[in-house]
This record gives structure tokens, C-alpha cells and sequence, in this order.
């Protein structure tokens, strides 16, 4: 009853307020001041403020707010980005309730400008409203952790050349990538898991030595899985640095390399990256979703609004739908239709559920920002942990103590859902419970949750973020290497079949080894398991997206799998030949899929080339859509649309 009292309240008076806020946005525009966006950091004191605080968080899509970090406890602070017409709405009614709050961005789209005009390691110099003393403290800590590591005279031993402490171009980073395989055919090769709803090839590369091995265990890596988190993307990359550069130079990378196949996507989201560096618009920058279909539709103030993407974090096969995902399109944390909906969750899915890493992987490591976190499954409820968790907690927070102590920069361990708040339907949490993974873990990477800049991390970071977090991962890794002693990647199964009158011995196709993740609860409360599905079922790439959760029949859909099963040689058979199956019909329909693509493109092309503006042209295919959906859009964001839809958006010379 109060939660629904609050959510009254809120909604009551945010409506309230919003035609005020917007006529003086208007008056502000026509004095020639445009609006700000600014960042305030709340902080809950009471359960009814928090309360409050959840509720606002739940609907924030209605009112254009970003949180940046959600609320999770009393006391604890959450940021909040807001939209210029909602700044006044907001801040009054957090004076009203008592709750307390400050700014600490007065102008973010200044703030971006400012970081990204920043070169040379010579950056920024907004300060919002920290203290003087707040911003020499952390001066000194930043002069701590930096050292020379940001220097611009680093030089890798890599043939291949990239531009590490600063952000590239996903094209720049595909050609770094064929650079590597080209200097380095032996130790590296590129591989593609799919193509993205703009028409992105989803690429990432093997590294191993040699590389033609496939008869090793795996470590998978991970990045950019959110648009917005750019520095999880340059460690990555960092990370494939290492491994090339110090091969045959220092002795641990050259056996992780001689005994382990290391399968890095560097970039799992490319059109929401690329999205979010095409304009300094903070909706823009700090979009986090993909770039899925778009749905519009009149919001409670009669305005069009257009939604599109999924939060890919929250689109995979594991408890899909649940705790801390949205059916709201609009939602920064919108679930998708279905379970892999999207094809970026499904291009790893397949990749990871492949004969050629299936029953292999050994490692998950998929990189976030922000917040210094180390946090391994499970992440959909609180107190939930694999049955392994004591090894899983082992090397985990021995991976943790050698992050910190090469800069000193401090993480805190455990789920995500006891230390920040429940999330269902995580890459990692389906990698572990789904894909039989042994030691999976989420790495959120710098800043700490209690700095003020978020996702703008400053250039001079990347490289000792780089540094720092290869430490830790390497302690992964030599755990990997140590079960890698007593593992063979494949395994054969025999059974003997007794009759009336003879004993036949078979022996079946190799098989992967499926190893069981059951979910257990704290001996404080009744012991429970869940084991792992059959394998996921495909979805035709023609469905249409909706908004709605799990229906009973797709709920009856997840079959669970007696334990037995993988002891049975039979059943295990059947087993591999549904995966099987299911991987065929999946490979035929993105087969179908990109013939389609690759029709539509060339019809643009023979327009184009028909066309006497010859030289001006939409390089995308999906112009007229985006621009029917929303008109404004060639103004908003002309930096991306001058560089896809010149000819749509009118920008040619004539």
C-alpha cells in the first residue's frame, strides 16, 4: 500500500509539472539558453525514500531519466541523469519529500564536448560541484595509479599498429584485427559470429599457437556489450595486445598461448557503439542498448516517442523476464520479445554452443563499466550461487587482490545481485548455468561507483585500466591452465547393450562434456537445484518484436534435465543430434537472413549508380525508416546521419 502510494505521488506530481517544465524550456530556448543536462546524486536516508527512489527508477523512461547507478540501499547513493525539461519537475520534488540531493554535472553535453576536444593526455577542467579538496584527493590518488603507463611514447612490440589510450572506430578496430592475422598467421585468426540489425558483421578473434589447434581448452573474452561502456571495449583490445606482443618474449603468456585457445570479442554491441560516439547529445553518447527495431508511439503528454534496442545483458536464456529487466521498449533495461531476440545474444550463443567450442570453455570473462566490481553468478536473486561457488569465490577474490595491487584501485566481489541489485537474464549467468562454464565472471571496470564522470572515463585511465585488469584476468587464466592439466577437451562414451545371448560394446560420436551448474541456496535455507536446459530453440528472424513476458507455454518450453541424462549414452546421443538439428535450422535462417541483406543491398547500389547524384547516397538501407519514425532525427544526431543518410537528410551539394 505505500509503495503504491508513492508511485501516486510520483506520477501525480511529475505530470503535474511537466507542462511548466517545458514552457520554460521554451522561454529558456527563445532567451537563447539552451537546456542542460544535468547528473544528481540522491541519497535514500529513510526505507520510504528508497522506496521512492525504486519506484522513480522502475518508470524512468517515462520521464527521460538515466541512472546511472540505480538505487540499492539506504544510504546509498544513486545517479541519475535528467533530461533539461524534467531538472526543475525533479529537483522540486525531492525538496518536497526531504530527500537529499546535489548536482554533480551542472552541463554534461559540455562535459562531453570538453573530453572529447581533450588530446595528448591534456584533458578537462570541469569540475561540477565538487570541493576543492574533493578534486586534490583525487588528484593525488589518480597521479598514484597513473605513473608513466599513460605516457604517449608507449610502443607495443605488436607488428600490428593500434592506437591504445584513446577510443577508435569500430572499422579501425576490425582492421587492427586483419592486421594480426596477417603479421601473425600462425598465432591468429578472425572469425565472424553474425550480423547485426544495421547490417554489422559481429567479428572478434582466436589467438592460440598454433592457432590451427582446435584440440585445447578455451578462454572466452568479451567486451562492450553496453554501447555506452567504451573503455570495456579498449581492454579488450588491450588484452589481445598482450597475448601477441609478449608471445615468445614473456614466459606465462607463452604457455597460456601453447596450452589455451583464447576466443576475444572485442565489441558484442557494434551499432550501438557506433551510435553512441555519432553525436555529443548525452541521449545519444550514453545510449546502452542495441539498435533494434524502433516502436513509436504517444507518451502520457501526447508526444511522439520512439523507442528501439534491448539491453543485451538481459536478453539471454536464464531466468529471461524476471527480476531487474523491463517489457517497456522504451526501458534502458527493455528484456527484448524473447529470449534471444536479438541477433547479437544469439551470434554467442551459437558460437558458444558451437562443436567447436561446446564442452571447451573453460573461462567466461565479459568486461563492463562501471562501478570496480568482480562479480560472478548468479545475478537474478539474491544469495543464489552455482554449486562451485567456493572455487568460483577462490579465484575470484585472488584475482581481485592482484588487480589492486598494481595501482591500488579497490573492487568489491560477489554476485551482482547481493552487491549491487538482481539482474536476470545475463550472459554470464547463462554461460555458467546453460553452457556448463567454470569460472565466469563480470567485470565492472573503473570508475568506482563513487566518482562523478561515469562513462566518460578520462583517456589517461585506459591503458592502466588495461594493465590493471590483465593482472587479475591472468589469475583466471592460470586456473585454467592448472584444470587444462587434467581435462581433455573431448570425451567418448561406451555402453554395453546385454542380450539373450551376446554382450555389444558401442562407442558413440565424441561428445562435449556438458559439466552441471546447479543453482543452490545458503544452507540457511532449503537446499535447491536447477540443471541445465536442453539446448535454446530458435526463433524465426522474421518475428516481430512485442512487448510482453513469458507466456506458460514458453515457460513449459524449459524442459529441465535429470541429472542421469549425461550418463546415459543414449539419451546423450539424442541430445547431440537435437543440438545439432537446432544449430542447422538456426544456420539456414541467418542464411536466409543475409542473402535478404545482401538483395537489399545491392538494389541501393544500382539506385545509386542510376541515380545523376551519383556521388551523394545513403549508405544505410534504413534512412526512410528511421526518418518517417522520427522527423528530427537528420538534426539531433547529423553527425551520424551526414555520414549514413546524406542523400535522405538532404546534406548533399549540389
Amino acid at each position: 500500500m505505500v509503495l503504491l502510494r508513492l508511485q501516486v505521488l510520483l506520477l501525480l506530481f511529475l505530470a503535474h509539472q511537466m507542462p511548466s517544465s517545458v514552457a520554460l524550456l521554451k522561454a529558456d530556448k527563445e532567451a537563447g539558453n539552451e537546456g542542460k543536462f544535468q547528473v544528481l546524486r540522491i541519497v535514500p536516508s529513510t526505507a520510504d525514500e528508497l522506496t521512492l527512489l525504486r519506484t522513480l527508477y522502475k518508470v524512468a523512461q517515462e520521464f527521460e531519466l538515466d541512472f546511472w547507478k540505480a538505487p540499492t540501499n539506504v544510504g546509498s547513493f544513486a545517479d541519475v541523469m535528467v533530461a533539461p525539461e524534467f531538472v526543475s519537475s525533479l529537483s522540486e520534488l525531492l525538496d518536497k519529500q526531504r530527500i537529499q540531493y546535489n548536482t554533480i554535472i551542472e552541463d554534461v553535453q559540455s562535459m562531453i564536448v570538453q573530453r572529447e576536444k581533450a588530446t595528448g593526455g591534456r584533458h578537462h577542467h570541469h569540475k561540477g560541484n565538487l570541493s576543492e579538496s574533493l578534486l586534490l584527493s583525487q588528484f593525488k590518488l589518480f597521479g598514484k595509479r597513473m605513473r608513466d603507463d599513460a605516457s604517449p611514447s608507449f610502443v607495443s612490440r605488436n607488428k600490428a599498429v593500434y592506437g591504445f589510450g584513446d577510443y577508435h572506430s569500430y572499422i579501425e578496430m576490425l582492421t587492427w584485427m586483419d592486421d594480426i592475422e596477417r603479421f601473425y598467421p600462425q598465432l591468429a585468426k578472425t572469425f565472424t559470429i553474425g550480423t547485426t540489425y544495421e547490417g554489422r558483421s559481429i567479428r572478434g578473434i582466436k589467438i592460440g599457437s598454433p592457432v590451427s589447434d582446435t584440440n585445447k581448452r578455451i578462454v572466452w573474452i568479451d567486451g562492450g556489450m553496453h554501447a555506452r561502456e567504451w573503455a570495456s571495449i579498449h581492454t579488450a583490445l588491450w588484452f589481445i595486445d598482450q597475448l601477441i606482443s609478449l608471445y615468445g618474449v614473456d614466459p606465462q603468456v607463452t604457455a597460456y598461448m601453447d596450452t589455451l585457445n583464447f576466443y576475444i570479442l572485442p565489441l558484442a554491441n557494434p551499432d550501438g557503439f557506433e551510435y553512441s560516439r555519432s553525436d555529443v547529445n548525452p541521449q545519444t553518447r550514453f545510449w546502452r542498448k542495441n539498435r533494434g527495431q524502433q516502436v513509436c508511439k504517444k507518451d502520457r503528454w501526447r508526444r511522439e516517442r520512439c523507442c528501439g534496442g534491448v539491453d543485451l545483458n538481459r536478453n539471454f536464456d536464464f531466468h529471461w523476464g524476471e527480476t531487474g529487466s523491463s517489457s517497456d521498449m522504451c526501458s534502458d533495461i527493455y528484456q527484448g520479445a524473447y529470449a534471444f531476440s536479438e541477433p547479437e545474444s544469439r551470434a554467442i550463443r551459437d558460437k558458444m554452443m558451437s562443436s567447436e567450442l561446446y564442452g571447451k570453455v573453460d573461462a567466461f570473462l565479459t568486461l563492463h563499466t562501471y562501478s570496480q566490481m568482480w562479480i560472478h553468478p548468479y545475478n537474478h536473486e539474491r544469495k543464489s550461487f552455482p554449486n562451485d561457488i567456493e572455487d568460483l569465490q577462490e579465484v575470484g577474490r585472488r584475482g581481485v587482490r592482484a588487480l589492486e595491487q598494481l595501482y591500488g584501485t579497490r573492487y568489491r566481489f560477489g554476485t551482482g545481485a547481493d552487491i549491487l541489485y538482481p539482474s536476470a537474464g545475463g550472459s554470464d549467468d547463462w554461460a555458467k548455468s546453460k553452457a556448463g562454464v567454470k569460472y565466469v565472471y563480470l567485470l565492472e571496470l573503473r570508475p568506482g561507483e563513487e566518482e562523478w564522470d561515469g562513462f566518460l572515463l578520462d583517456r589517461r585511465q585506459l591503458i592502466p585500466t588495461g594493465r590493471e585488469t590483465w593482472e587479475g584476468v591472468k589469475v583466471v587464466i592460470d586456473a585454467v591452465m592448472q584444470r587444462a592439466k587434467g581435462l581433455q577437451p573431448w570425451r567418448s562414451t561406451t555402453t554395453t547393450t546385454p542380450t539373450t545371448t551376446t554382450t555389444t560394446t558401442v562407442t558413440t560420436t565424441p561428445i562435449p562434456q556438458r559439466p552441471v551448474a546447479p543453482v543452490v541456496t545458503p544452507p540457511a535455507a532449503p537446499p535447491r537445484a536447477v540443471l541445465p536446459d536442453l539446448p535454446p530453440q530458435t526463433v524465426p528472424t522474421n518475428a516481430r518484436l512485442q512487448n510482453f513476458g513469458p507466456s506458460a507455454n514458453e515457460l513449459q518450453m524449459n524442459r529441465r534435465v535429470d541429472s542421469s541424462t549425461d550418463n546415459d549414452g543414449q539419451s546423450a546421443s539424442t541430445l547431440r543430434q537435437a543440438l545439432h538439428m537446432r544449430l542447422a535450422r538456426l544456420r539456414q535462417s541467418q542464411l536466409a537472413a543475409k542473402r535478404e541483406f545482401e538483395r537489399n543491398m545491392q538494389m541501393k547500389a544500382n539506385n545509386a549508380a542510376q541515380s545523376p547524384a551519383s556521388n551523394c547516397f545513403d549508405r544505410a538501407p534504413w534512412c526512410s525508416g528511421w526518418i518517417q519514425s522520427s522527423p528530427l532525427i537528420c538534426r539531433t544526431s547529423s553527425i551520424y546521419m551526414r555520414q549514413d543518410c546524406a542523400k535522405s537528410c538532404g546534406f548533399c551539394t549540389s
